[in-house]
C-alpha cells in the first residue's frame, strides 16, 4: 500500500510540473484503481459459496475417510489467489494443518479433499476452515472462517477371535428354563383351560369346538443366551507406565468379544465406569447399554467404545456388586479389569454363588489362564493373546 501511495505522489507530482493529459489520467487512474480493486475484490469474496462434507462420517480402524471442501464462484469476475487452510484430526493426520493455493474463475468452481485414515479411535472434531486473499494493489486483507461442525467417529479395533473357546460362550443359542423370561412360539408344549388374562390370539379354537371349553396353546419357556460385558476402565487401576495401551487394549478386548458374541447370535451388553469425551464427568455415573442382539446394536456399543475414557471414579467391585444383581441370575458376567484382587475376587464368587457364570479378563500375564472357585480367569496381555481366546 505504501508503494502504491508513493506512486500516486510521483503521478502527482509530474502532472502539477509538465501538465500533460496522460500524467492526469494516470494520477486519477492510480487513486480509482486501488479502490476499484479492493471493492470488486471484496464482492467476490463474500459471495464464494462454501461446501464441506465427510464421508463416511463413520470408521472402523485403518479405514479411510475423506474430507471434501468445495469453492463456489457464482459471480461474472475471477479470484485471481485464494489460500484455503484447512485443521483436520491432529492424531490421524500429519501435518494436521494443510492449506492449498487456488484460482478460480468465473462462474466455477474448485474442489479440494483430504484423506484421513482412522488410525485410533475417538470422537474427532474437524475444521475449522479459514479461506484467506488480499488484494494485490491496496493490500488490504480479506478472511472468512468456516466451521464445517463435521464430527468423525473411529470405531475401536477389533481383533478376530479365533478358537471361542470362552467358557462364557457356551452355550449359544437358547437355553431351556423353568425360569419364564419369555417364550418361544416356535416350541409347542401342549395346552390347558383358559384363564381370564390369557389372551385371545393363543385360544386353540379347533380343540375348544371339540372338548366344549376353551383351550389355550403353551410353549416351552426359554430364555436367551445374554452376556454382558463389565468393562473397568478406573483410571487409579491403571499404571501409569503403561496407562494407555493398556487402556486401549481393554476397549480392543471388549469391543472384539461384543462382535464375536453378536455375530454367534446371542444378546450383549455392556457397563463400564469409564468417562465419555462427549459429556461432563460431574453429569456422569455409570454408562450402560442393555443386552440385546443384531449389527445396529453391536454399532451402538461401538459407539459407545470410540467415545469411552479412563476417568477416576469409585472403587470397581462395588459397582460389579451393584450393577450384577440388577441382571437375571442365568445371565453371563464377562469382567475386564487390568488386574485381580481379594475385593474382587470376593465380590465375583459372591455373584457366582448366586448362580451367575462369569468369566474374568485379567490384562496381566503371570500364571497363565485357569479357573479358581468356580470363576474362569483369562490373562490377556496383548492383542494375539485375543485371536486365541
Amino acid at each position: 500500500m505504501i508503494r502504491w501511495f508513493s506512486l500516486i505522489v510521483f503521478f502527482g507530482v509530474l502532472s502539477l510540473f509538465f501538465k500533460i493529459r496522460f500524467l492526469y489520467a494516470l494520477f486519477y487512474l492510480s487513486i480509482i484503481l486501488p479502490l476499484l480493486s479492493k471493492y470488486l475484490l471484496r464482492f467476490i469474496f463474500n459471495r464464494l459459496k462454501v461446501n464441506v462434507s465427510l464421508e463416511p462420517k463413520n470408521i472402523f480402524h485403518r479405514e479411510v475417510s475423506r474430507f471434501n471442501i468445495t469453492l463456489e464462484n457464482n459471480t461474472f469476475l475471477p479470484l485471481y489467489w485464494l489460500e484455503a487452510i484447512s485443521y483436520l484430526p491432529e492424531k490421524l493426520t500429519f501435518p494436521y494443518k494443510v492449506g492449498e493455493l487456488v484460482r478460480i474463475p468465473s462462474k466455477d468452481k474448485v474442489s479440494l479433499s483430504y484423506e484421513i485414515k482412522g488410525l485410533r479411535r475417538g470422537i474427532y472434531e474437524l475444521g475449522p476452515v479459514i479461506l484467506q486473499t488480499s488484494d494485490l494493489i491496496s493490500g488490504e486483507e480479506f478472511k472468512n472462517t468456516f466451521d464445517p461442525n463435521e464430527r468423525l467417529t473411529v470405531y475401536p479395533k477389533i481383533v478376530p477371535i479365533i478358537s471361542g473357546r470362552i467358557h462364557s460362550y457356551q452355550p449359544i443359542g437358547e437355553l431351556r428354563s423353568d425360569e419364564v423370561a419369555f417364550e418361544d412360539p416356535s416350541l409347542f408344549r401342549g395346552v390347558r383351560e383358559y384363564s381370564y388374562n390369557d389372551p385371545i390370539k393363543r385360544i386353540h379354537w379347533k380343540l375348544s369346538a371339540r372338548t366344549g371349553t376353551l383351550q389355550v396353546k403353551t410353549y416351552e419357556p426359554t430364555i436367551g443366551a445374554q452376556s454382558v460385558i463389565f468393562l473397568n476402565l478406573r483410571y487409579q487401576d491403571y499404571m501409569s507406565f503403561d496407562r494407555d495401551y493398556k487402556v486401549e487394549l481393554a476397549i480392543t478386548l471388549t469391543a472384539s468379544l461384543v462382535t464375536f458374541l453378536i455375530r454367534k447370535k446371542q444378546e450383549v451388553g455392556l457397563v463400564t465406569n469409564g468417562g465419555d469425551m462427549l459429556i461432563e464427568d460431574t453429569e456422569l455415573k455409570v454408562q450402560k447399554i442393555p443386552p440385546r442382539r443384531g449389527e445396529e446394536h453391536l454399532i451402538r456399543i461401538l459407539e459407545l467404545l470410540a467415545r469411552v475414557v479412563p476417568r477416576r471414579t469409585d472403587e470397581f467391585p462395588p459397582m460389579i456388586y451393584s450393577e450384577g444383581l440388577s441382571f437375571p441370575r442365568w445371565i453371563n458376567l464377562l469382567v475386564i479389569t487390568p488386574r485381580e484382587n481379594e475385593q474382587l475376587m470376593r465380590t465375583l464368587i459372591g455373584l457366582n454363588r448366586r448362580g451367575t457364570n462369569i468369566s474374568l479378563f485379567t490384562l496381566t500375564d503371570y500364571r497363565g489362564d485357569r479357573r479358581e472357585e468356580g470363576i474362569f480367569i483369562y490373562e490377556v496381555p496383548n492383542e494375539d493373546k485375543i485371536k486365541a481366546l
